[in-house]
């Protein structure tokens, strides 16, 4: 099992732009996700809507 990093550069939105490897892509908007700990597509899925949901009500620096 090993990290997977998800990362996309600002101002792409298709998910064609997404870019997927097994290092980081130091890119600014980049996710890592731990498949030891995170097995199932519909977690990942889950805690990704759970930060949206975050960012969307109530973070308000810097991303604001």
């Amino acid at each position: 099992m090993a990290d997977r990093f998800y990362s996309v550069v600002k101002g792409e939105h298709l998910p064609s732009q997404v870019t997927e490897g097994s290092s980081t892509s130091s890119e600014a908007i980049e996710l890592r996700v731990n498949d030891s700990v995170y097995a199932s597509k519909l977690d990942v899925i889950l805690g990704l809507r759970a930060i949206l949901a975050y960012l969307e009500s109530r973070e308000t620096s810097p991303i604001a």
